[in-house]
């Protein structure tokens, strides 16, 4: 009798011994064996909102050569020609004066810090007040692990009059596989390779 044939008989005479322990074998290998993988993501957090009113101005500044608006002015003098001169606009200064100016501006928005925008509202030669709206990007990092070896179990039968029992276990993607089968007259068995999509 020669080794091949030995072999073969041990396994048909022991193959639920075998069975059972590469299952035992495989379930704690795949509870063991986990491999981490981190996952960073940028989640929006809840936007601050805030109003400052502005009381008096820290430092006044009076420029020496003011810039003012200024209109054309004709001057007529009998017998001499005619003078166009410019004169300032009163009119126009009091309406700058009286008008509310409202300034939105987006200081930055982006993914990882957040968005953050500055209102001001100017009337009457002052700043009345500043608003701003901040939304922040809050980092989250989230470890997972994934199983380096997996087990597997699975039943089948065929309309060639076969059951199978059998199991294996995936590395990563690839997996091995033994299956037993049996028609009640014959038995025999089944070496898988399969691969997950």
């Amino acid at each position: 009798m020669n080794i091949k044939t030995k072999t073969m008989e041990l396994l048909k005479k022991y193959w639920w011994v075998i069975g059972i322990a590469a299952l035992i074998i495989g379930f704690f290998i795949g509870r063991w064996q986990t491999e981490p993988s981190i996952v960073t993501k940028y989640i929006k957090g809840e936007t601050v909102t805030n109003t400052v009113y502005v009381d008096k101005p820290y430092e006044v500044i009076i420029p020496t050569k003011p810039v003012l608006p200024m209109k054309p002015d004709t001057i007529r003098i009998p017998g001499k020609p005619v003078y166009i001169a410019s004169i300032v606009d009163t009119a126009a200064i009091i309406a700058d004066y009286v008008k509310l100016n409202k300034y939105s501006k987006t200081m930055f928005d982006n993914g990882t810090v957040g968005k953050l925008v500055v209102g001001a509202e100017v009337q009457y030669n002052k700043l009345n007040k500043l608003d701003y709206s901040f939304t922040p990007m809050e980092k989250q990092t989230t470890i997972i692990k994934q199983r380096v070896f997996t087990p597997f179990l699975g039943v089948s039968y065929n309309t060639f009059g076969y059951a199978g029992a059998g199991g294996g276990i995936y590395y990563y993607n690839v997996g091995l596989g033994l299956k037993y089968l049996s028609n009640f007259k014959s038995k025999g068995y089944e070496f898988g390779l399969n691969y997950k999509f």
